[in-house]
């Protein structure tokens, strides 16, 4: 998925140090004396300053795509672990910042080659370098954001956006669980959300050499949509963005903590929302004890 391309995205301050490193080693043109020479080297380690910093976070901007490029499971995670706007305003920040950064240090490269004197370009130079530093730990933060942002984002569990999907939706505490184990070929996986406490099982089986996936969905409650919780709203995207058949698991026996008639209310809802467009089948769990 998308999310496990972000970039690496590098803690600000050391960004900016190792840039005010690398360009405070930039030689001159060989050849040049006195002031030109000064004029040449503290032009060209503005320039690797300049550098040194913009193109990091012009390749860290780059590497997060725009919401509306990502698949609509990925964007409804991103919507439910951070929110659509969270995201775009630190990537819209950290562009901001390498345009400030790109004008200071331009300019301050331009003065530099119209000194006259040795000592002017130095000073030139050492007055550009810490306007760019001042100015760069003035916003750094929005990178460390953005740091922050690409490390919960790649520890999203992977959807297989493409695999068919077996989808076991129901109330809480109705066994749904329990059929993905007995469902799946292999032992399920537990995913982790930001946003629950409660692991997601999820496990796959083959049809005809085809895999396919199986996975419990957060339980949900007999409420309108408005009303729902984010985990609630985990599953209405599982249903909304995914090949998905649904499985709706019932407990008839009312020991899951929800009254069947609140189940069956939930059922319909879901039913007049999905099964037009999603194959629909219903099981009754814990059938033994009715």
């Amino acid at each position: 998925g998308a999310f496990g391309r972000l970039p690496n995205v590098s803690p600000a301050e050391q960004l900016i140090a190792s840039a005010v490193k690398r360009a405070g080693r930039v030689t001159p043109t060989r050849g040049l004396k006195d002031a030109a020479r000064e004029r040449n080297k503290s032009a060209k380690q503005l320039d690797a300053l300049t550098t040194g910093v913009c193109k990091p976070l012009k390749e860290y901007v780059k590497g997060f795509p725009p919401p509306e490029r990502l698949h609509p499971f990925e964007r409804a995670l991103l919507e439910l672990t951070l929110s659509d706007k969270k995201y775009r305003t630190t990537l819209a920040a950290v562009d901001s910042m390498r345009k400030g950064m790109l004008g200071i240090g331009k300019g301050y490269a331009s003065q530099v080659t119209k000194t006259t004197a040795l000592k002017e370009a130095e000073e030139m130079r050492e007055k550009g370098f810490a306007e760019m530093e001042a100015y760069y730990r003035k916003y750094a933060r929005c990178v460390d954001d953005l740091k922050s942002i690409a490390k919960l984002l790649r520890k999203l569990p992977v959807a297989e956006l493409e695999t068919p999907t077996v989808a076991l939706v129901g109330a809480p505490n109705v066994g749904k669980s329990s059929l993905v184990r007995v469902l799946s070929s292999g032992l399920p996986e537990v995913c982790n959300y930001p946003f629950t406490t409660k692991g997601i099982k999820m496990g796959h089986f083959f049809v005809d050499d085809e895999r396919h996936v199986v996975t419990d969905t957060p339980g949900l409650i007999n409420r309108s949509e408005a009303d729902r919780n984010k985990i609630e709203m985990l599953t209405i995207a599982t249903l909304e963005h995914l090949p998905t058949c649904v499985i709706f698991v019932t407990d008839l026996t009312g020991l899951s903590g929800t009254s069947i008639d609140d189940q069956l209310q939930l059922r319909e809802e879901l039913y007049k929302q999905f099964a037009e467009r999603r194959p629909w089948i219903d099981v009754f769990s814990k059938s033994a004890l009715v």
